[in-house]
């Protein structure tokens, strides 16, 4: 490393972010082994499907983790309390999240729902070092939310982000870069961003363990192993890391899927829930001002085997009839087989930005589609103010009282 760098990036991680929140929200819940996640049937029994969305830390301590199945889950843990998710207020804590970060810098890059990097070098006169304001995100976090969150400062992203690792739960970790090669060193490999399992598992046949190891090892011969992207892992190995706090990133594509407690083989039930993504769809792209060409119909069968079929419109689109029409053209052109459908879902991409609201091509009738456009945008004002349960479609009244439909 050539000069010491201003520790001048922040990464916060809020902790079990779903079952912190369920926690909190639940007393019972408190300092019990909660997994987050998995299908309820009708009665209110918990399905073998689905996965985990969220453990919390008494829940890891039986090696529970995001991804694994339900079933593997219940036998890991058979004591678990199990809930089912509800996205809707962890996106409400979550934007509380991201705003009490922007308070104190522009700067401010979302990994994911619950995870953000800042930079906070331009920002330190105004409100203390990196560390002061890192202290007042976390206090803040624990007064306003009432969850927990784990900071780690360091010159770059990828070193803060090995500090709020080493420091987790709740943890408050600085990772001075004079200091980060002694601690990078003992870490396993599997710490560097873009080493998934096939990568460590290549590593490993070559006799490479730990981070130290692949600091020493000759460009050449990483590249061999890995790559192209080789030499690039063991600059970070060495705690380089050039990339910058994006401050938000481009979306690529607005989707939905629901897997179900049973498998469907009825088309008519499938097309009513086809009718709801479409309409959740819809409503996220209108929301977040993009319209896109590419409609995709994601479908699962029993066992696990998945197809996607697509279709290009002739323009962009943020309207929910015009994705439901195009999706369920290629619902139609499938071979619904037993055991049936385990999964459907709905994407919309090749986005741009502004709402495209003129659908003559589908329509037919301006006047028409400009009474329809009003019409959507007036439901829309409703789903903000009121919630988005409020107003339904009549076709989709009775399929709302199923469980199936949860998470639509």
């Amino acid at each position: 490393m050539d000069m010491v760098r201003k520790n001048s990036i922040i990464h916060l991680d809020l902790d079990a972010f779903f079952a912190s929140v369920e926690q909190r929200d639940n007393p019972r819940y408190a300092g019990k082994p909660l997994i987050v996640g998995g299908i309820f049937k009708k009665n209110g029994e918990l399905s073998r499907r689905g996965v985990v969305c969220s453990a919390s830390y008494q829940a890891r301590k039986y090696g529970i983790h995001a991804g694994m199945p339900i079933w593997e889950a219940q036998q890991k843990c058979p004591g678990a309390i199990f809930t089912p998710s509800r996205i809707r207020y962890y996106q409400a804590s979550s934007r509380h999240f991201f705003r009490i970060c922007s308070t104190y810098t522009p700067f401010v890059e979302p990994v994911s729902i619950d995870e953000a990097f800042l930079d906070v070098s331009s920002c330190e006169a105004l409100f203390g070092t990196a560390e002061d304001i890192a202290l007042k995100i976390k206090k803040r976090v624990k007064k306003e939310l009432r969850l927990p969150v784990s900071v780690g400062i360091a010159s770059n992203k990828f070193l803060a982000k090995i500090a709020t690792n080493l420091g987790k739960p709740d943890g408050f970790f600085i990772l001075p870069e004079e200091k980060a090669l002694d601690i990078l060193s003992e870490l396993p490999i599997s710490k560097l961003w873009g080493i998934g399992q096939k990568s460590a598992q290549k590593l490993n046949r070559a006799g490479i363990f730990k981070i130290k190891q692949l600091m020493m090892m000759p460009d050449v011969i990483l590249q061999s192993i890995l790559g192209e992207n080789g030499p690039k892992l063991k600059q970070l190995a060495q705690g380089i890391d050039h990339s910058p706090v994006i401050c938000s990133e481009e979306v690529k594509s607005i989707g939905r899927e629901t897997t179900f407690p049973e498998n469907i083989t009825d088309r008519e039930r499938l097309l009513k829930i086809l009718l709801a993504l479409s309409q959740n769809v819809g409503y996220t792209a209108r929301k977040k001002g993009y319209s896109g060409k590419t409609i995709t119909l994601k479908i699962r069968f029993a066992p696990f085997t998945t197809i996607q079929k697509s279709a290009t419109l002739p323009r962009a689109t943020n309207l929910d009839n015009t994705i439901f029409e195009k999706a369920k053209e290629l619902l139609n052109s499938v071979n619904i087989r037993q055991p049936g459908i385990r999964l459907l879902g709905v994407k919309l991409s090749s986005l741009q930005q502004g709402r495209q609201p003129r659908q003559l091509d589908l329509l037919n009738n301006q006047d028409w589609e400009e009474k329809w456009v009003q019409l959507i945008s007036s439901v829309d004002k409703i789903r903000e103010k009121y919630g988005s349960y409020l107003i339904q479609r009549a076709a989709l009244l009775k399929e709302k009282k199923s469980n199936t439909n949860k998470k639509l």
